[in-house]
């Protein structure tokens, strides 16, 4: 049996922009499953993931992660539970005044309470998959939307996160970064990694999604 870990009991969340909001839904999500969500509003598709991602907080209900109720009124602890999750989606952003290695590297400063620690090889590995290896010294401003996006999907695949949220990611990819991405993907899913996006490419939701997430006037059903 697939080890459950997160838990969304009566949950409901407020509208963002056109949608909906999502009332009193249940959902569970366990290691190794991967739902595209289908909805009639991306707003909706938007607030999902978000509120999956913590970055939303709750008009009523529960979330639990491996067991353990979230407490929203205390940021820091929820820290431990973002550290597990990957959010590539489009409001996730970078420091603008920082080097794209200090992006990749913050949350490692932060837990580790250190800023003498080492870029990792497997982070330099995914720099190099997305052909990024020689930007590492620049800042967002530097470089292209593309480039940053890029660096968006390694800073949040650097966290070796347990559940991965990943918005629309072809709509901001060319083919070539698109191709790569999908690399990666088909590897951490074979590694039991929890995935949850919403996609308009079709081919892209064929191969990755078992299971779909249907919203519709912000009703949530699997």
């Amino acid at each position: 049996m697939a080890s459950e870990l997160i838990r969304f009991s009566d949950y409901t969340l407020e509208p963002l922009g056109n949608g909906n909001g999502l009332k009193n839904f249940n959902l569970v999500l366990s290691k190794g499953e991967t739902f595209s969500i289908g909805t009639d509003s991306p707003d909706d598709a938007h607030l999902l993931l978000r509120g999956i991602a913590t970055l939303e907080r709750q008009k009523s209900g529960q979330f639990f992660y491996k067991g353990k109720e979230l407490d929203f009124s205390d940021y820091t602890s929820l820290l431990a539970y973002k550290k597990k999750v990957g959010y590539i989606a489009s409001d996730a952003a970078l420091i603008t005044n920082r080097s794209m290695h200090d992006n990749l590297m913050l949350m490692r400063y932060y837990f580790e309470d250190s800023t003498s620690i080492q870029i990792s090889k497997e982070v330099i590995g995914l720099c190099r998959h997305f052909e990024l290896e020689e930007r590492l010294h620049l800042k967002p401003h530097q470089l292209d939307p593309e480039e940053n996006r890029l660096f968006v999907i390694v800073r949040e695949l650097s966290k070796s996160p347990e559940i991965l949220l990943v918005e629309r990611p072809g709509d901001f990819l060319g083919t070539k970064s698109f191709a790569a991405v999908k690399a990666v993907l088909g590897n951490l899913i074979r590694k039991n990694l929890a995935l949850v996006f919403f996609s308009t490419d079709e081919a892209f939701t064929r191969e990755f999604s078992h299971r779909q997430i249907l919203i519709k006037k912000g009703k949530v059903t699997i």
